[in-house]
């Protein structure tokens, strides 16, 4: 008979390591060795084979006392001499107790078989106990909140529950498109006495007639006359939080050029601080000139030397 593995050598436990202990330690190592992650399917059929063990006090109590978790693995007359008292293990009952629940179909150990599942008395496995799926909603809010941080009532309605539920959404300050707010055991049921998924919801920000928002940062087309750009000028720009800003044009910007403004982007959500305002400036090209402006640009045209195509120069 091969002998049983050490199930807290595998897992990378004490023996003396609590319920939390093992479970941790469990999803550490699936994460790596699941298959699906490109993990070795033997030895991820190993871990999970531990786990199953020690995450059940009955199983874990058995392999801790006769080094394995199967009862008909036992020897007679362990650890003293005379026989096993097989009432202990199967939790206060005895033989005539455990032939009346086999009789009555509820199996050895009361509707339990307590190695990986339970039966039934015609040998099928009850299925194993299956946290629920992770549920996704997408929450639309306006650049305003995002920015500002808001309260919106979401009401939602999860496969497998009776009743639609509404559930208050704290948005952050500074709240990025695609960010998540994470609801526990508010997705869909579990199975077979499984633990219930999770609600996600992800914000979608909407668009503004001025701002763009790339993380915390703020970005805003700003047109500027071709005279401001070429001689320079102050304007004055809103910011997203109300408020304005003046911002000087150095003489001679040319189009797309991007000016920053420090600290009047979004409130960081993670740490402390704004991000910036970013601003492209675009060279804007009247479609139309009167008279007077028409003479003015002849003039400009009559003064300009400085060749612009670099196969005239």
């Amino acid at each position: 008979m091969a002998a049983t593995p050490d199930y807290y050598k595998i897992l990378g436990v004490p023996r003396t390591a609590t319920q939390a202990d093992i479970k941790k330690a469990f999803r550490k190592l699936a994460r790596t060795h699941h298959p699906d992650a490109g993990g070795d399917e033997a030895k991820f059929k190993e871990i999970n084979e531990a786990y199953e063990v020690l995450s059940d006090e009955k199983k874990r109590n058995l392999y801790d006392q006769y080094g394995t978790a199967n009862e008909n693995q036992i020897p007679q007359g362990w650890g003293g001499g005379g026989t096993v008292d097989f009432s202990d293990i199967f939790g206060g009952g005895s033989w005539a107790d455990i032939l009346e629940s086999l009789r009555h179909g509820e199996g050895a150990f009361g509707g339990s078989s307590g190695f990986g599942g339970s039966w039934d008395f015609g040998g099928a496995r009850s299925p194993r106990p299956t946290k629920g799926q992770d549920m996704n909603v997408t929450l639309n809010v306006t650049f305003e909140e995002a920015f500002n941080g808001a309260e919106k009532r979401v009401t939602v309605r999860v496969p497998g529950r009776s009743e639609a539920e509404t559930l208050t959404v704290k948005i952050p300050a500074g709240a990025v498109d695609g960010g998540r707010v994470r609801f526990k055991k508010k997705g869909a049921p579990g199975e077979a006495g499984g633990e219930d998924g999770d609600l996600l919801i992800t914000t979608k920000i909407g668009e503004h007639k001025l701002y763009r928002r790339q993380k915390a940062d703020v970005l805003m087309d700003v047109p500027i006359t071709f005279p401001e750009a070429a001689l320079g000028a102050s304007i004055v720009v809103p910011t997203p939080d109300g408020k304005k800003v003046r911002v000087k044009v150095p003489a001679g910007t040319q189009d797309e050029t991007v000016l920053t403004v420090r600290g009047k982007g979004a409130p960081q959500v993670k740490g402390s601080g704004h991000g910036d305002l970013k601003l492209t400036l675009k060279v804007v090209v009247p479609a139309e000139v009167n008279d007077e402006q028409k003479r003015a640009l002849e003039a400009f045209a009559a003064a300009s030397k400085e060749p612009v195509r670099s196969w005239e120069q």
